[in-house]
């Protein structure tokens, strides 16, 4: 059976990856450089420990104050009719009852995200990926029990990894960069991991080429149709025929998606972060700052500093100031780091794909029986990435429901 990847991202090469691996014959086919959009900027964490849906009550407000003050959730006006019917979808979302079901449906999802990298690895892909876990920590006490009671409720939801409630001390010694004095404690999710996004992608790519996976750079897709029981995928570089089709293809979805009848809103959710070598005195692991909302890994041979979360923007344009801004938020946590003085190795801004209810799009296409999705990801691209393809692969080659994937129906409003 031939496949068309819609993507080079982490999602569309973990698709191919598991329909290769099936026997299909598969073809990836990336717009611009393969695992160049969201994929290259994030901090490539893997926690399902901290999976759940953006939507949650207080969010909008949330949102609304930080295009005020310049906050790490912003959502700018937008007369944009696809964008205005998100924020009403995003709004009837954010309800506690919705949360928790979003929650649930995720952690079914990551039953074996865990088990999946460590097959990965198994077979062959070369990437770099550190098992230190994930620690948050705050600064004052609304932002530690925001955040613990996040995780309290995680687990009385079903969520089993372990996870530690640390002092502030108990913070410090197990990050010695952080200023202990200025913590009102911590969080430990210990079984989470992270990654080097950049490394993961890269051996993907090299591990289906040699495997035979055609793997294409520059092809952009403008129609996808039915014709005699296939898929023709018109493109830039002429047509490409196959017997099914999945579309991974990030923010940039949306056009296609309107073509398989997805009615479920998509838009970019921009989003920054600054790749740097970090000096003698880095952190030595992942790291949440709970008020800042900033991500920090710890890669063997540079820090990455990422956050900001902004809705209502089409363009990934570098704003420096609002890079400036995420990481003078990130300075008070710290005794003598100071990342804002250090020179750049990547400067990044991206376009993360949202949907509406904070889910995922994972299944067959409403309108073309022989089309699938796997897109809408956020956040948790890199997380969801093997657990996606994972059970979408037996949907497309074997048509097999997957009770798994009910929550994430693309053909749900």
């Amino acid at each position: 059976m031939r496949v068309a990847v819609i993507g080079g991202g982490v999602v569309g090469l973990c698709c191919a990856y598991e329909l290769s691996r099936a026997g299909a014959e598969v073809s990836v086919l990336e717009r611009g450089a393969i695992g160049g959009g969201a994929s290259l900027g994030n901090t490539g964490w893997v926690v399902p420990s901290f999976s759940f849906p953006l939507p949650a009550p207080g969010i909008i407000g949330e949102g609304l104050r930080g295009m005020l003050r310049r906050g790490p959730l912003v959502i700018h006006p937008s007369l944009d009719l696809t964008f205005l019917r998100w924020l009403l979808g995003f709004r009837r979302s954010a309800t506690r009852a919705r949360w928790q079901e979003g929650v649930k449906a995720l952690l079914v999802l990551n039953r074996r995200t865990l088990e999946l990298f460590d097959a990965y690895a198994a077979a062959g892909v070369e990437f770099e990926m550190h098992r230190s876990g994930l620690l948050v920590v705050a600064t004052s006490s609304e932002g530690f029990d925001s955040y613990l009671t996040i995780f309290r409720e995680l687990g009385s939801l079903g969520y089993q990894g372990e996870i530690a409630e640390l002092t502030a001390d108990e913070a410090g010694a197990l990050e010695p960069t952080l200023a202990a004095r200025r913590l009102a404690g911590g969080v430990h999710a210990r079984v989470d991991r992270y990654l080097r996004p950049e490394s993961f992608t890269e051996g993907l790519a090299r591990h289906l080429s040699a495997a035979g996976v055609d793997v294409r750079r520059q092809v952009e897709v403008s129609t996808l149709a039915s014709a005699n029981e296939q898929i023709r995928v018109e493109t830039n570089e002429g047509v490409v025929e196959a017997d099914r089709v999945v579309v991974a293809a990030g923010a940039s979805s949306s056009p296609l998606l309107a073509q398989l009848g997805v009615r479920m809103p998509l838009v970019g959710a921009r989003g920054y972060s600054f790749t740097f070598a970090g000096g003698n005195t880095r952190p030595s692991q992942a790291l949440y700052l709970a008020e800042a909302k900033v991500g920090i890994s710890s890669y063997d041979d540079c820090v990455r500093v990422a956050g900001v979360f902004e809705l209502g923007h089409k363009s990934d344009r570098l704003d420096r100031g609002r890079v400036q801004a995420m990481l003078a938020t990130v300075e008070p946590y710290f005794d003598g780091w100071r990342p804002g003085t250090e020179s750049a190795l990547l400067e990044w801004a991206g376009l993360r794909p949202m949907t509406a209810d904070g889910l995922p799009l994972i299944g067959r296409a409403p309108s073309l029986p022989n089309a699938f999705v796997a897109t809408g990801h956020g956040m948790l691209g890199v997380t969801l990435a093997p657990a996606t393809a994972a059970l979408l692969a037996p949907l497309v080659l074997e048509d097999r429901i997957v009770p798994e994937l009910a929550p994430f129906d693309p053909g749900r409003r």
